[in-house]
């Protein structure tokens, strides 16, 4: 417990759900657990922040640390199937020792059929090993259950299964630290590499499949690629086939939730690509009510489904123009940021500001937009979601120039010229952006053109570039073309993005 800081104490208290605690308070009756304990647990529930003063009795600190992890084990244990199998494989192995075979095998029994419909295959071959010892007593009472023959063949087909289980989660992770850094395709060499994948024997012949597990990574592996490569129709046919084989194997849910949760999340994003808004607000609405679910009641994949509904329904509210909506879910993001700030992964956090950024660049709001700008540039680690950085720095680019700080822009443009030089993949968008915001950067300190007319340019030039297929990946980051109207026209950017998406609310 040494490595326990006080710290730690008041953020495993203030992580507590309400059915935890109180299961806790019981618990804690239950053992008779000194007064002083459960005072010193409420006074840091109360507490709004953590101060160290409260923690100057540091045997309390350790002793109710461990106290709570014990609390939770006991809260899950009958609702997680690991717990439930280890704890009869205990049974199982007291049972042996008191000579209790047939209470042994009746266990036994139950427990691989609860393993194999899990298909925690590193149990089941745990379980065959405890039957290998147990057969051998049986046979000496002359009881046939099973034989060794059938368990060493059993042994092999459960140890194929756990190695091609295997070999699809190497797969998986393989593509999924690919898309982490490069999330929409940008060029020919994006798309032969995505190819590649797909047409790799894993992912090509579902024959190798050897369980439903397999079978889940397999369909999440392909919708991910399909997501890159712009192919909606193949990403949303993947993600309804895997949502169908986990709702027809329950287990598979409990066992895999945050794949059910990502592949809501990736219909959402299709409608949305798709523009389907309301396709998009149903699903969302499906999303929500499955945080009401015992498969999906954890801290981790509550926050989950709450930062994927909050990012949908701010995405709407900003391509439909409706601010007053949009600027009250940037509150409740705000207010989840600062509650379980040390629980918001990184990437969340990047996806979080930057879309909050372009609400309110869309809105006209560059001081806003240029704070949650800076967040994602602020992120330490430079390959985390590098599509989303890399337009930020566009972004900011084009923030200091709506707010006249011109004398900075030309050493941001010169310096993202030279990142950009080493960088392997981009759109072409990017550059065209560049070099196009380095003239306006020249008009506004030596006056060389009008702003309209190097617009006006801008957008003959961009039509040409998106005759390019999969340039319009772009808009998924930044409605680049509505951005250009707003300069050419006067009319707000939100306007003109939401005239674009008028007709999505109907779909």
């Amino acid at each position: 417990m040494n490595l326990i800081s006080n710290k730690d104490l008041y953020d495993l208290v203030k992580s507590l759900s309400k059915s935890e605690k109180r299961f806790l308070k019981l618990h804690a009756a239950a053992n008779k657990l000194p007064v002083e304990l459960i005072s010193f647990f409420d006074d840091i529930e109360s507490d709004l922040d953590y101060t160290a003063e409260r923690y100057k009795k540091k045997g309390y600190s350790e002793t109710l640390y461990d106290f709570i992890l014990k609390t939770l084990r006991l809260f899950y244990a009958g609702n997680n199937a690991s717990f439930l199998i280890r704890d009869e494989i205990t049974n199982i192995l007291n049972l042996f020792d008191k000579a209790q075979y047939k209470q042994c095998r009746k266990i036994l029994n139950k427990q691989k059929q609860d393993a194999y419909a899990y298909e925690r295959f590193h149990f089941v071959l745990e379980l065959i090993g405890l039957e290998k010892m147990l057969i051998t007593v049986e046979n000496q009472f002359n009881i046939r259950n099973n034989t060794l023959e059938n368990l060493i063949k059993e042994e092999e087909i459960v140890i194929a299964k756990a190695k091609n289980f295997g070999e699809y989660a190497l797969l998986f992770s393989k593509i999924n630290l690919n898309t982490r850094q490069k999330n929409k395709a940008k060029t020919q060499q994006d798309l032969k590499a995505i190819a590649t994948f797909l047409n790799s024997p894993l992912l090509k012949n579902e024959k190798l499949i050897l369980s439903n597990k397999a079978l889940i990574i397999y369909r999440h592996c392909r919708s991910i690629l399909f997501c890159r490569c712009q192919d909606n129709e193949s990403r949303e046919t993947e993600c309804q086939l895997l949502l169908e084989l986990m709702d027809a194997h329950p287990n598979l849910i409990e066992e895999m939730p945050n794949r059910y949760i990502t592949t809501l999340n990736n219909l959402i994003n299709i409608a949305f690509e798709e523009h389907k808004f309301k396709t998009c607000q149903q699903r969302i609405d499906i999303l929500q009510k499955k945080a009401s679910l015992q498969a999906f009641n954890t801290t981790e994949l509550q926050l989950k489904i709450k930062a994927h509904v909050l990012n949908a329904q701010l995405t709407i509210y900003t391509n439909t123009g409706n601010f007053k909506e949009a600027e009250k879910t940037v509150q409740e993001i705000e207010t989840v940021l600062k509650t379980y700030k040390e629980k918001i992964n990184s990437e969340e956090g990047i996806v979080f500001d930057y879309i909050i950024g372009i609400m309110y660049f869309y809105f006209h709001d560059y001081k806003k937009a240029n704070i949650y700008m800076a967040r994602v540039l602020n992120q330490s680690n430079k390959l985390l979601r590098e599509d989303i950085q890399t337009f930020a720095k566009l972004l900011n680019i084009g923030l200091n120039y709506e707010l006249g700080n011109f004398k900075q822009l030309n050493y941001i443009i010169q310096t993202l010229k030279q990142n950009k030089s080493q960088q392997v993949s981009h759109f072409k968008t990017e550059n065209l952006l560049l070099h196009y915001y380095e003239k306006l950067s020249d008009i506004k300190i030596n006056k060389k053109e009008t702003e309209l007319v190097i617009f006006k340019s801008l957008k003959k030039d961009l039509k040409e570039v998106m005759k390019d297929s999969h340039e319009h990946n772009v808009n998924y980051y930044f409605e680049i073309e509505c951005y250009i109207d707003s300069k050419l026209t006067g009319k707000k950017m939100s306007q003109l993005v939401s005239e674009k998406y008028k007709k999505a609310c109907l779909n």
